[in-house]
């Protein structure tokens, strides 16, 4: 009998022993799997809610911890182990995002990329451009990010005439106020415009033209005074504020009252009845 007891004794020890063998060599597996099915992933999500058009700041976006298998479903995604957050300096938000959003790097447009200034204007605002020269730019000094005036040099109809050239209805007018450089050309970054500028030797190359951010009326105002004369900009203050315009309009009266003739700049637009032609050429 007492063998026997030893003998059943015998073999469920044996049994537990193989059991919790089984058991501490299975948990490892069953641990590696869990922390396999909970891997995580750091990436970029916006901190606050972000408007269409805005530039680019750390301080806007951070990073949070995810499950991967979130990400699946997901076209793209930016993970902190594997990208560089400096590398957006200067890129400014395509879409509005709602806070706690992933971000992608598709969500970020460069100066260099299309869509660049749509996105960049301000909202009611236009984009107009202005042919200029070494002269009506200024000498090259104006760039994107600057402001200026923009100067109409014209004369009346009838005015100006080959041989005949009545100096009186002559005139410069202030067309509009404090108006803000968007592009020089294809710079739309003040570096890459000095960068270019530095190529050029400071001379405006022929063809130029600069873009400025402006009002549909305003718009409407610079297309219709290109028709009638010389538009000249003039740099200014960026902090001074608008001044009501007024009667700004100077004519030979004003600066040399004796004088009865002028020679016009070559290009000066004269319009008479159906017909239209450049004075001096």
């Amino acid at each position: 009998m007492k063998i026997k007891k030893l003998v059943f004794l015998s073999i469920f020890l044996s049994i537990a022993g193989f059991l919790l063998m089984a058991l501490f060599l299975v948990q490892p597996v069953a641990e590696e799997l869990t922390e396999t099915r909970v891997q995580k992933v750091e990436v970029l999500i916006a901190s606050s809610n972000i408007e269409s058009g805005r530039v680019f700041s750390s301080s806007s976006f951070e990073w949070k911890s995810v499950d991967k298998s979130e990400l699946n479903k997901l076209v793209s995604y930016i993970a902190r182990d594997s990208f560089d957050i400096q590398s957006l300096h200067g890129s400014v938000i395509n879409g509005d995002f709602k806070k706690g959003r992933i971000i992608s790097s598709d969500d970020f447009i460069f100066p260099d990329n299309g869509g660049y200034l749509s996105l960049v204007l301000k909202e009611g605002y236009r984009a107009v451009s202005v042919p200029v020269d070494q002269v009506t730019a200024s000498s090259g000094l104006i760039g994107p990010g600057d402001w200026v005036d923009l100067v109409l040099i014209a004369s009346k109809e009838e005015e100006l005439r080959t041989n005949n050239n009545d100096t009186q209805d002559l005139y410069v007018k202030t067309i509009l106020e404090k108006v803000k450089v968007l592009a020089f050309n294809d710079a739309v970054r003040h570096d890459k415009y000095l960068e270019v500028q530095k190529g050029n030797k400071g001379f405006v190359p022929d063809d130029s033209a600069v873009t400025l951010q402006v009002s549909a009326l305003e718009a409407n105002k610079i297309i219709l005074a290109k028709q009638l004369g010389t538009l000249s900009m003039v740099l200014r203050n960026s902090h001074e504020e608008k001044a009501q315009l007024g009667a700004n309009r100077v004519n030979i009266n004003n600066i040399a009252p004796e004088l009865k003739v002028v020679s016009p700049d070559h290009g000066l637009i004269e319009f008479r009845a159906q017909k239209k032609s450049l004075i001096g050429q």
